[in-house]
């Protein structure tokens, strides 16, 4: 930190409430993986410090339990800690968290996670799913500027399940039975993405005009300019909201218009694919956390440490 930094640092010590302040000492004497996590949660939890049941601010210290304090609550009565209405409530083995967040920092699967912390398989699911639970639904509220939008396709897996429907179960991986892209036997991701990097995505059900539009409405500014392939969706989605439009025609060679393109959002497309590979397979209902933790990598880049993550799954 630099020296500057530092004194207002400490200019803003006056400031802090007595939850802030214990909380900052537990930090600052905090000793092994279990103390540092407990000491992490604790300080979370005092930069907003609320019930965990009812949101209210007013209550009191009421001892602790598991390495937390905890509190009681003046407006609903009820006791809580630092975890109580997050994902990772109810969850064991604290000590071996920042080991695990550092798993999801390295991107590596489920198996090797679960070796590298001395963990279950079935606890290591658990927990990436815990983990990634305030990242799958963390996306940009808004794009604005140049909008890239495209789909994006992964064939439908039921890895895991033991009641298929609709199909003979087949070996990992596998080929679609019909050709070209559908949501028959594809999932569709639409990929939301703006030049300063701000991405949001969708599972998309089917690929009306409809469909896709609902997804880009709440999002995309009305003085941005789209930019996508040449499907009709979203030429009618620009033409029901004003929303200017720019549509290459891939078929016909025309990638670029001046400065429009849909490199940007076709590369992250890319990167998501590829890093997808290392799983060997992912159920087509836990895209959306795979997709979250995508986001969160890209979005935060050299700032994603496993304290980082584990301050992140708190919400």
């Amino acid at each position: 930190m630099k020296a500057q930094n530092f004194r207002a640092l400490i200019e803003q010590l006056g400031d802090l409430s007595q939850v802030q302040r214990d909380a900052l000492v537990d930090v600052l004497t905090a000793n092994g993986s279990g103390d540092q996590a407990v000491a992490l949660i604790e300080t979370r939890f005092a930069a907003a410090p609320a019930c965990g049941h009812c949101g209210e601010a007013d209550f009191k210290p009421w001892g602790s339990a598991s390495g937390l304090k905890r509190y009681m609550c003046r407006a609903c009565e009820r006791t809580f800690n630092a975890l109580t209405g997050t994902p990772l409530a109810g969850l064991r083995l604290r000590e071996k968290w920042l080991d695990y967040a550092r798993s999801l920092v390295d991107g590596i699967s489920l198996r090797k996670a679960a070796e590298r912390t001395d963990i279950h398989l079935e606890t290591s699911f658990r927990w990436r799913h815990r983990f990634l639970a305030v990242a799958k639904d963390k996306k940009a509220n808004a794009v604005t500027g140049i909008v890239e939008a495209d789909e994006t396709f992964i064939l439908k897996s039921a890895k895991g399940s033991r009641k298929l429907v609709g199909r003979a179960p087949r070996k990992r991986g596998g080929k679609a039975k019909k050709s070209g892209l559908s949501t028959d036997e594809h999932d569709a991701i639409l990929i939301v993405r703006d030049r300063h990097g701000e991405t949001t995505d969708a599972m998309l059900t089917d690929l009306s005009a409809e469909t896709i539009g609902a997804h880009l409405k709440p999002v995309v500014a009305k003085d941005a300019v789209l930019v996508t392939d040449g499907n009709k969706a979203y030429e009618a989605f620009a033409a029901t909201t004003g929303i200017t439009q720019m549509a290459l025609v891939a078929s016909a060679g025309e990638r670029t218009i001046g400065c429009y393109h849909i490199q940007n959002v076709n590369a992250y497309q890319s990167r998501f694919k590829c890093w997808m590979v290392r799983f060997k397979g992912v159920a087509s209902k836990y895209l959306p956390s795979y997709l979250g933790w995508r986001r969160m990598i890209e979005r935060d880049g050299e700032a994603l440490t496993p304290r980082h993550c584990l301050a992140g799954a708190m919400g």
